[in-house]
């Protein structure tokens, strides 16, 4: 069974053995990101709504928890990650866990994908889940747009929407762990980025616009995601990784003002 989606949001899904019901949410998800800030906010966040995750940095992680644990009823994956992924990643999946719910998640979503019944947008909610399932378990052929959540921003620099639904299903000590690590590592990641290679520039600005997109965070996520796209020019490069850390640091103060409230 071959499923292709195309997003911003016009999917094709295969029904398969889905047996789904309308608005529930899987009890058992598989989550896969190399990610470690979008992989933890999404555990927490489909925990806070009664799943099980387990959870995996990689494909080839995921193919070894696999036959350990009870199948998973979906299975959330990234598009784009070192080693195993995109449709190579979803053919092992469905062998090993055929009957899943097995969704894409991107936060630049390619206009087509092989071997999955959707994809997500990121940053992923527990409402354009469930609206998946709806339509995976309303139609066997073209449905109608799974949308993410309006976006509301009250500001260039924090998406107030993302980051509020976070702060509804995290517990603050938990919330502030996550912040506080999306600070560190993408602060790691800029220092590395200064001195790398123009590919790993560009997988590193992958990971960090993803990570940013989880959490709400609109301006680093918009300033990785152009220095993701490839700059020739070294000056220019740097140069726009002085923005991204200027971004980073301004992020910072609106987030500790946020986890003070």
């Amino acid at each position: 069974m071959e499923a292709r989606m195309g997003f911003r949001a016009v999917a094709v899904y295969n029904r398969g053995q889905m047996e789904f019901a309308s608005t529930a949410m899987p009890c058992r998800i598989l989550v896969i990101d190399d990610d470690p800030i979008s992989l933890a906010i999404a555990a927490v966040m489909l925990e806070a709504e009664g799943c099980a995750v387990l959870q995996a940095e990689s494909g080839e992680q995921a193919l070894e928890l696999l036959p350990g644990n009870t199948p998973p009823e979906c299975i959330l994956a990234d598009l784009r990650m070192p080693g195993l992924s995109g449709p190579e990643l979803a053919t092992h999946l469905r062998s090993r866990a055929p009957g899943a719910l097995l969704l894409a998640m991107s936060a630049s979503p390619p206009p087509e994908v092989e071997g999955y019944h959707g994809v997500l947008q990121k940053p992923l909610s527990p409402e354009s889940l469930r609206a998946a399932i709806d339509h995976v378990a309303e139609h066997a052929t073209v449905c109608d747009a799974v949308a993410p959540d309006e976006p509301s921003l009250t500001g260039v620099l924090l998406d107030e929407g993302i980051f509020g639904r976070l702060r509804r299903s995290m517990s603050p000590p938990a919330l502030a762990e996550v912040v506080g690590a999306f600070l560190e590592d993408t602060a790691t990641r800029i220092a590395d980025m200064r001195s790398a290679a123009p590919e790993t520039v560009c997988r590193q600005a992958h990971t960090v616009k993803g990570g940013a997109a989880m959490l709400g965070a609109a301006q680093v996520s918009k300033v990785a995601s152009i220095i993701e796209t490839g700059i020739d020019q070294p000056g220019e490069r740097l140069r726009k990784l002085d923005e991204l850390e200027y971004s980073l640091r301004e992020t910072e103060v609106i987030l500790k003002q946020r986890l003070k409230i």
